[in-house]
């Protein structure tokens, strides 16, 4: 191994004030006006690799300065400074970091920043100091995100956790097509407000009964009096964006999108809730799917999950 690069003096204090019991920010803002570099890279050289390995000072911080924030000497997790990854990044891009250059480098780790408190507000802290869309290599920037989501689904089955890891790849994809980022949410924000329409978009219906939708895949837009709920298959979140969907609308003859606006009409959003189902496709082979609830006013709710086969998607109303 050989550095080609190391950070400066001012660059490593950062790095370790980063990790210290005691973040000073003004301290680090201090030092990115005078000698540090918001853009400074460690560059090593391993011998069995042909590229060089860049660390980002911003990333390096990100990743060893939250493991000293979520875990105490013993190991056991504790939670100080819950801000301390966007504090910091805000930090860095007033002091002049070029997101453009590093955008791709920057969400391939910002998942092992494990803040899903602000996973969002991140990414739009990001995408909004980005001055050209293109500058996004999506399989760069996603690859890392989808892996850690599918991660948190299947084995550790923390499925509240994926689903803000979904909502921030839905949002960088979306962004490199010109969607605006400051239209997501996290989906609680719709809790407290009042329905007052669904949409419905799906591929290969295979049931549609008053009470039940079994398809392929789909889409769910329920509008409700300040922000629209989008259900997309396993993934939900708050999106204001216009309603775009790859699938067709179901028809006024099918009863499920009908029934399902007169159930859910002037109804309240009260809660939505995460849960795991193993399904036993095959004997001693169990699968850890998704199962959302939308809690509604008056005892009702709806939930979202796989069917038995593990091949659909099943919406059902309560």
């Amino acid at each position: 191994m050989e550095y080609i690069k190391t950070y400066n003096k001012e660059e490593k204090e950062i790095y370790d004030i980063c990790c210290s019991d005691n973040v000073d920010y003004n301290r680090i803002d201090y030092l990115l006006k005078n000698g540090a570099s918001a853009n400074a890279v460690e560059i090593t050289k391993y011998d069995n690799q042909e590229e060089n390995e860049e660390d980002l000072l911003l990333v390096q911080c990100w990743l060893d300065g939250q493991f000293n924030r979520r875990f105490d000497d013993e190991g056991k997790q504790v939670e100080t400074d819950p801000d301390f990854c966007i504090k910091l990044l805000k930090l860095f891009i007033d002091n002049g970091l070029d997101v453009d250059k590093y955008v791709n480098h920057i969400f391939a780790d910002i998942q092992f920043t494990y803040d899903d408190k602000n996973y969002i507000e991140m990414t739009k802290l990001i995408l909004n100091n980005l001055k050209n869309r293109q500058s996004i290599n999506l399989e760069e920037s996603l690859t890392g995100i989808g892996w850690e989501e599918s991660y948190n689904n299947c084995c550790v089955v923390d499925h509240r956790y994926a689903n803000v890891l979904s909502t921030i790849y839905e949002m960088i994809e979306k962004y490199s097509e010109g969607g605006d980022p400051n239209k997501y949410y996290i989906c609680n924000q719709i809790i407290g407000q009042k329905i007052e329409d669904v949409q419905i978009f799906c591929k290969d219906l295979k049931i549609d009964m008053p009470n039940k939708l079994i398809v392929d895949e789909c889409d769910v837009f329920i509008q409700c009096e300040k922000d629209r709920l989008n259900i997309l298959n396993k993934m939900i979140f708050v999106n204001n964006n216009e309603i775009k969907s790859k699938f067709e609308r179901m028809n006024s003859e099918n009863y499920f999108e009908n029934e399902l606006n007169n159930y859910l009409k002037n109804e309240i959003i009260e809660d939505i809730q995460f849960y795991n189902e193993q399904i036993v496709s095959t004997p001693k082979t169990e699968y850890n799917v998704t199962r959302i609830e939308v809690i509604i006013s008056n005892n009702k709710k709806i939930i979202i999950n796989m069917d038995e086969s593990i091949s659909f998607v099943k919406i059902t109303k309560k």
